[in-house]
C-alpha cells in the first residue's frame, strides 16, 4: 500500500474553519437560496461578511454589502463559501486563492459522486489545483461548517441563529452533511457544542483532517465522528495518536457496515474477517470509541467531554434511584455491559440506612423510594455517601417522576452538578420519562458535569467504553528479521500454498508446527507412520482442496499399519468421488496430536487497513460460532493476549471447570509471531490461516494451514 498521507496541519486550517472575515460567493436575492441562507446564518458573527454577485454589485443583500467580484472585495476573506453551480467553482477557487483567502467550502455537487468518469477527473483536477495553491477546500458536495464559538454559520441549513446553547466541549465531524447538522441541532435544546464540519466528497480535506482541527480547539474535549468511507483509513491511526496526546476522546460511528454483496473467500478467515469487523478493529487500534448507532453519538461524546479518567481502579457503578423498578432495569443493563455493581461499604450503608425508609433499599441499586421528593436533605446525604464510596467510579441516577413535579427536576440537576464536580466522579442521568424534552433534560444537558442519556442501555455501554478507554493499551507489534526472511523465502509467483507448503513457511517464521511426512502410496504412508510413531493422522494432499473434511480427506487416530492402509484407500476414494477434478499429490502423515483447545489464526489483506490478523475458536466450528477478534497486524504479545482475553471462549484456555490451563503466554507469542509474518508479506498476502492451532498446557502447535498470495 502507498505511504499514508499525513494529517493536515490544524494551524493551516484556522482561517478556513475559525475565520475572522467571511465571503459568500454566489448570493442571490432569493432568501431561500443556499448563498442567502448562509448570509442569514452569519447574522451574529462579529467580523465582516461580504457577498459576491455582479448582478447586485453596490447593493446590500440580506443586510450585507455585495460586490461584483472577488477581486473587488475590500478585504481578504479568511474563509468563504462558494454557492455556485459546479462549472463556476474552479474560477472562484482561483480568484479566492489569488486574493490571499484562507480556504473555501464548496456546496456544489455533481463531481465524483455521480460515478461519471469525467466528473471524477474534474474533481481530481480541482483537488490538485487547490493543493498546489495551498488553498484548503471543504467539500465539494458538502453542507459547510459551524463555529459555535464565533457564531459562524457557514452552512445553507436554515435557522442556525436559533442554536443559542452555550459553547461546550463537543465537536462534530461528518461526511454526511445532513447527519452532521442533525447532531448540531442539539444546540437548540441546550446541548453545549463548539464546532461542526462536514466533509462531503472530501475532495481535499477528509474527516480525519477536520477532526484533527477540532481536537486542537481549546474548548473541545471530545469529537463525535461519523464516517462513511475514507481514501485511506490508516489515517485514523494518526488521528487517534493526536487525540491521545491531547487527552481527548473520539466517539465514532461507521455507516455502511452491511456485508451484503461480499464475495465468499476460500478460507474460514475470509468469511469471518469481513469489512465491518475490520473497521471495528481499526477504530480500536486508533483508540477511538465506536458506538452502535446514531442515537448514541452525542450522548457518548457529551459524557466524554464532561468526564475525566475514572478515580477508582475497578469498574464499579453505583445506582441511586427513587424507583425500585428503574434500579433493577439499570442493574440489568450494567451487568449486560460487563460493569460491576459492588455493594456499599459499611460506612456508606450506615448513612443509607439512616436516610431511607424501611420499605426502600440501602443497597446497590439504592432505592430511595418516592419519599425522596418530600425530603431533599436525605437525597443529598445518600448521594454524597455513594459518591464518597471508593468502590464507585460513577453514579447513575434514573429520573422517573417528571410530570408530577416538573419544576423540581431542574432544581435537582442544579443540586447534582456541584456534587459531581466536588467528587470528581461523573453522575449519569438516565432519562426514563417519555416526555423527552423540557426543563429537566435541558438542565442536565446544560450542566458542566452531568451527562444525560435517554437510554439506559446506551448509558451503560458508554460507561463500558469509558473504562475501556482509560485502561491499558497494548504496545503495537513489530516485524522482526525472522519474519522478513521467511516472507522473502517464498518464491515470487507462488499463489496458493496448501497445507504442507504453508506450514513449512510458518515454521520458517518461527511458529511451532506439527511434524509430518508426505506419502504417495499406502506403503509410503505406513513407513512414514512407523517413523513418526502411532497413532497418526492422514490428510489428503491436494492444491485444489481447501477444506479437506468436506471430501472425507482427514482420517484420525490410526493405531497400526492396517488402519493406515485402509485410511489411505478411503481418502483416495473420497477425493475421486467428491472432487473428481482435483489434483491429488498423495497424503500427509502426522503424528496424532494430544487433545487441546483448538484456535484459528487467520490473516487477510484489507483494502482500507492493510493486513488484519484474526484469532478465534477454531477447528471445524470456526464459522459456526464465529467467536473471533481482529486487529491490525502486526500485534505485540501483549496485544495478542488482549485479543485472546476478549474471546467468549477464553475460559476454555484458562482452565474452565477444572480443565488444565493452556500456556497462554506461548499462545500469545504464537499469535504475535504469526501476525508479524503475515505483515511482512505486505501486498503479496491475500489470505493466510492456521486452523487449528492446538493449545495445551505445554504450549501450542499448528496442525493445519493455508496461504493465498497474489504472486
Amino acid at each position: 500500500m502507498p505511504a499514508v498521507e499525513p494529517l493536515r496541519d490544524p494551524n493551516s486550517l484556522k482561517r478556513l474553519l475559525a475565520p475572522r472575515s467571511f465571503a459568500v460567493v454566489g448570493v442571490s436575492a432569493e432568501p431561500t437560496g443556499f448563498g442567502a441562507r448562509t448570509v442569514q446564518n452569519m447574522k451574529n458573527f462579529d467580523g465582516p461578511v461580504w457577498c459576491v454577485n455582479p448582478k447586485y454589485a453596490g447593493q446590500e443583500l440580506h443586510g450585507r454589502p455585495c460586490y461584483a467580484s472577488i477581486d473587488d472585495l475590500p478585504g481578504v476573506p479568511d474563509s468563504a463559501v462558494i454557492a455556485l453551480p459546479r462549472p463556476g467553482v474552479m474560477a472562484a477557487v482561483e480568484a479566492l486563492a489569488g486574493k490571499g483567502g484562507g480556504g473555501a467550502a464548496i456546496y456544489a455537487s455533481g463531481y465524483g459522486e455521480t460515478d461519471l468518469p469525467e466528473r471524477a477527473v474534474e474533481e481530481q483536477v480541482l483537488r490538485d489545483r487547490a493543493r498546489a495553491l495551498g488553498f484548503p477546500l471543504l467539500g465539494a458536495n458538502c453542507l459547510g461548517y459551524v463555529d459555535h464559538r464565533q457564531s459562524v454559520g457557514a452552512t445553507f441549513m436554515p435557522d442556525y441563529v436559533k442554536m443559542t446553547a452555550p459553547v461546550g466541549g463537543v465537536g462534530v465531524v461528518s461526511q454526511s452533511g445532513a447527519l452532521g447538522y442533525a447532531l448540531m441541532q442539539a444546540a437548540e435544546r441546550g446541548f453545549a457544542m463548539c464546532h461542526m464540519a462536514t466533509a462531503g466528497n472530501a475532495t481535499d480535506l477528509d474527516v480525519c483532517d477536520l477532526a484533527a482541527f477540532q481536537l486542537t480547539i481549546p474548548e473541545c474535549r471530545s469529537v463525535a465522528l461519523v464516517v462513511e468511507g475514507l481514501r485511506d483509513a490508516r489515517r485514523l491511526f494518526a488521528l487517534g495518536d493526536l487525540a491521545r496526546d491531547l487527552g481527548k476522546a473520539i466517539v465514532v460511528l461507521k455507516l455502511g457496515r452491511g456485508e451484503i454483496g461480499a464475495q465468499a473467500a476460500m478460507s474460514h478467515t475470509g468469511s469471518l474477517a469481513g469489512s465491518t469487523a475490520a473497521w471495528t478493529a481499526g477504530f480500536k487500534r486508533a483508540g477511538m470509541l465506536e458506538v452502535e448507532d446514531f442515537d448514541a453519538m452525542l450522548e457518548a461524546a457529551g459524557f466524554f467531554a464532561k468526564s475525566g479518567p475514572p478515580k477508582t481502579k475497578g469498574r464499579g457503578v453505583g445506582i441511586v434511584t427513587p424507583s425500585g423498578g428503574a434500579g433493577i432495569m439499570s442493574a440489568d443493563h450494567a451487568e449486560f455491559a460487563g460493569l460491576d455493581l459492588p455493594q456499599p461499604a459499611p460506612a456508606t450503608e450506615k448513612v443509607l440506612r439512616a436516610a431511607i425508609p424501611d420499605f426502600g433499599s440501602p443497597r446497590n441499586p439504592c432505592d430511595l423510594t418516592a419519599q425522596v421528593a418530600t425530603n431533599p436533605k436525605s437525597f443529598e446525604e445518600c448521594m454524597d455517601a455513594m459518591l464518597a464510596d471508593e468502590q464507585y467510579a460513577a453514579i447513575v441516577f434514573p429520573v422517573v417522576y417528571h410530570n408530577p413535579a416538573p419544576a423540581a427536576t431542574p432544581q435537582r440537576m442544579k443540586t447534582l452538578n456541584p456534587m459531581s464536580a466536588n467528587s470528581g466522579k461523573p453522575i449519569c442521568i438516565s432519562w426514563i420519562p417519555e416526555s423527552l424534552e423540557g426543563a429537566g433534560p435541558e438542565a442536565a444537558d446544560a450542566s458542566s458535569h452531568l451527562s444525560l442519556f435517554r437510554s439506559t442501555r446506551r448509558m451503560m455501554n458508554t460507561l463500558r467504553l469509558w473504562f475501556d478507554h482509560h485502561g491499558e493499551r497494548p504496545a503495537p507489534g513489530a516485524i522482526d528479521a525472522i519474519a522478513e526472511a521467511a516472507a522473502r523465502a517464498i518464491p515470487a509467483g507462488e499463489s496458493t500454498l496448501m497445507e504442507a507448503a504453508a506450514k513449512s513457511a510458518f515454521a520458517a517464521a518461527g511458529l511451532p508446527v506439527v511434524d509430518e511426512r508426505r506419502a504417495t502410496t499406502a506403503e509410503e504412508a505406513v513407513a512414514a507412520a512407523t517413523a513418526l510413531g502411532f497413532p497418526v493422522v492422514l490428510k489428503v494432499d491436494s492444491p485444489d482442496i481447501a477444506h479437506k473434511t468436506e471430501v472425507g480427506g482427514v482420517q484420525l487416530n490410526l493405531g497400526d499399519a492396517a488402519a493406515v492402509t485402509a485410511a489411505f484407500a478411503r481418502i483416495m476414494e473420497g477425493a475421486r468421488t467428491h472432487a473428481p477434478k482435483a489434483r491429488i499429490d498423495g497424503v500427509l502423515v502426522q503424528r496424532m496430536e494430544a487433545r487441546g483447545v483448538e484456535l484459528i489464526l487467520g490473516a487477510r489483506r484489507d483494502p482500507q487497513f492493510g493486513t488484519m490478523v484474526l484469532v478465534g475458536l477454531g477447528g471445524v466450528q470456526a464459522e459456526l460460532w464465529k467467536d473471533v477478534t481482529l486487529d491490525v497486524a502486526p500485534v505485540s504479545p501483549e496485544g495478542a493476549l488482549a485479543m485472546l482475553k476478549s474471546l467468549k471462549a477464553f475460559p476454555l484456555l484458562d482452565g474452565f471447570r477444572g480443565s488444565a490451563k493452556v500456556d497462554i503466554e506461548a499462545v500469545a507469542a504464537a499469535v504475535a509471531r504469526f501476525s508479524g509474518f503475515v505483515a511482512a508479506l505486505g501486498e503479496r498476502l491475500e489470505e493466510a490461516e492456521i486452523n487449528p492451532l492446538v493449545c495445551r498446557e505445554n504450549g501450542c502447535v499448528a496442525v493445519d494451514g493455508l496461504m493465498k498470495l497474489s504472486g
